[in-house]
């Protein structure tokens, strides 16, 4: 092929590349690389007089970054510094001699950029990018934006992998001709469970850690190495050095069977990726039927009386869940110091907070570790997270997609003259477990109504809902053999101050895994009132005549209808969602009737 004819191919091929939207690279620009996202959230006590943090980038990721330069890093600093007491290094592995090193001065707090005296260029080889600073007596962090290997100094003068919820406020500067897209895949959900034919739950965030906004992405799904099915999705508008998001909505299997399966971005902005090595999930084992058994899901509440925040996060999940027909609750009174209501157990459930923190409202869903699902939500390493109504609804969505994986059967015998109540629970193993021989049953009874004039955070009295009265079963549960089929009895009797109207047994089954709070998901539950609920609309329209006024309120105290006239208060009644509610007749407040409704 002559010179010409070669020149005139590469020019039309540039030309389409630029119409079309599918350049690899860039023109000469500059991009950020780091892990943090601009951020300083965090001032961290410094042991040892010298704080350092450093970022390792892997060949696979520095690869697609060969010739460019680097000529700048930025670090956060708490206080000035003087007389060189910043060494700014580059290395190829952590604790390695540096082939680079350069001392430096903070003339500000916050963020100091350095040009680099000479700019380094990348070989496509494994990088350490650092500091180590004199004198310091805090290092200043972040919020991260991905999750790439960070290492800090410890007291002893050693490097030490970092672990904590932020990233190190360090951040380089490349320049060059940079790849146009390179994106990284984030946290993800892949659904453990799918029926035949539906759609599965898919969804997930991505970095846009290249030089262009990204558009569209194209994911494919993966069992092994074939490809099963592929989706567009566009419309995104991610800007560079910023967190996207999406959801899929066209993958499903056709088949039973259990596959192993992987989605990967395959395409961004209908071109290619610079670094496809973390464009892919973990593989995901994945059953696949045609219809799964409804489980049950627990949601454990931790709040205490002398917790502020607590009433107003009882009052927004109260709301919430009546329209939750498969929820079963307890509320612990642990997490802000102990009340009243405590009971040991409780007390011991604080294992699944971090070891550095205990709060209240807090919250777990199944006792499962959602955070790939859900990172926005989940500040910590372990299944706890803050209570609220919306972070409820999200996970009680995806939690009733997931199969129940035994049975828990419940019946009650209940003896008003002996205050004795007997309690059998059942069940056996419906889907395959991975660690059967580590699961435990729990059975709770729990009280509803308790009225408490010495809440926190309340103007007025405050009723406390599913309190755990007392565990029949010890703090981490009796060891059972679903795959054989358990069968267990308990015998209590309530006490005197009790009120069995407003109580239930709770009992669920779950993992249990000494070493990681992580590792201790709730399988199934059931929950069983000791007196069967009847709905008192008779009674309560015979307490009303047509000049009566009327007003019903909730267990928090807050009024959910009024009015005048039986005809009224019986319309009002049959409208209520489940729960219990007063009801007050005349302005007196001359008869308070508790009712359950009909829907319970």
């Amino acid at each position: 092929m002559n010179l010409t004819l070669n020149k005139e191919i590469r020019i039309m091929g540039f030309v389409l590349m630029i119409l079309f939207g599918i350049r690899a690279y860039a023109a000469e620009a500059t991009l950020t690389i780091g892990n943090n996202k601009n951020s300083l959230a965090s001032y961290e006590p410094v042991k040892g007089g010298k704080a350092g943090a450093a970022l390792f980038f892997d060949a696979a990721d520095m690869s697609a970054y060969n010739g460019c330069r680097l000529t700048e890093v930025k670090i956060g600093v708490s206080d000035k510094t003087t007389d060189g007491a910043i060494t700014i290094f580059l290395s190829h592995a952590i604790g390695e001699e540096p082939f680079y090193k350069e001392t430096v001065d903070a003339s500000k707090t916050r963020w100091n950029t350095f040009t680099l005296a000479t700019p380094y260029v990348v070989d496509g080889s494994d990088l350490c990018i650092g500091y180590i600073l004199d004198g310091a007596k805090y290092a200043c962090y972040g919020n991260a934006l991905v999750r790439n290997r960070e290492y800090v100094l410890d007291k002893d003068g050693a490097w030490a992998e970092y672990d904590g919820p932020y990233s190190a406020s360090l951040l380089a500067t490349l320049s060059g001709d940079m790849p146009e897209h390179n994106v990284r895949l984030g946290a993800t959900n892949m659904p453990e469970y799918a029926r035949t034919g539906e759609v599965m739950d898919i969804f997930g965030y991505f970095q846009n850690l290249g030089v262009s906004t990204v558009n569209s992405l194209t994911l494919a799904l993966y069992d092994g190495d074939n490809e099963l099915c592929e989706e567009r999705v566009g419309d995104l508008n991610v800007a560079p050095r910023r967190e996207g998001s999406f959801a899929l909505s066209t993958m499903k299997l056709d088949a039973v069977g259990d596959r192993t399966l992987r989605l990967r971005i395959k395409a961004v902005n209908d071109g290619s990726d610079a670094v496809d090595t973390d464009n892919w999930t973990e593989a995901q084992n994945v059953m696949c039927r045609d219809s799964y058994v409804q489980r049950k899901v627990l949601l454990e509440l931790f709040s205490t009386e002398r917790c502020t925040a607590c009433p107003e996060a009882h009052h927004a999940i109260d709301a919430v869940t009546p329209d939750m027909d498969n929820l079963i609750e307890v509320g612990h009174h642990a997490g802000f110091y102990t009340d009243q209501f405590t009971i040991d157990e409780s007390v011991a459930y604080e294992w699944f907070y971090p070891s550095y923190h205990v709060f209240a409202p807090a919250m777990l869903i199944d006792r499962l570790d959602m955070r790939n699902a859900f990172p926005s939500l989940f500040k910590y390493e372990t299944p706890i997270m803050s209570a609220s109504a919306t972070n409820l609804k999200a996970l009680y969505a995806l939690e009733q997609k997931r199969p129940a994986l035994v049975t828990v059967d419940l019946t009650t015998d209940w003896n008003p003259s002996s205050r004795s109540l007997g309690i059998d629970v059942s069940g056996e193993q419906l889907l395959p477990i991975a660690t059967p021989d580590s699961l435990r049953l729990y059975v709770f009874l729990t009280e509803d109504s308790l009225y408490s004039t010495s809440q926190a955070g309340a103007s007025s009295g405050f009723y406390h809902r599913h309190v755990p009265r007392k565990s029949l079963t010890p703090a981490w549960g009796e060891k059972v053999d679903v795959t054989a089929g358990y069968n267990r009895h308990f015998d209590v009797t309530l006490n005197d101050e009790w009120d069995e109207k407003h109580m239930r047994v709770v009992a669920f089954v779950a993992n249990y895994n000494s070493a990681d709070p992580c590792d201790c998901s709730v399988l199934n539950a059931a929950k069983r009132d000791i007196i069967a609920k009847t709905s008192g609309i008779g009674s309560i329209s015979q307490d009303s005549s047509s000049s009566d006024a009327w007003m019903i309120t909730d267990l928090a105290g807050r009024t959910v209808a009024r009015g005048q006239g039986s005809a009224s208060l019986t319309a009002a009644y049959n409208a209520l969602n489940k729960g219990m509610y007063v009801v007050k007749v005349g302005e007196k407040s001359k008869k308070i009737v508790l009712n359950y409704s009909i829907k319970n």
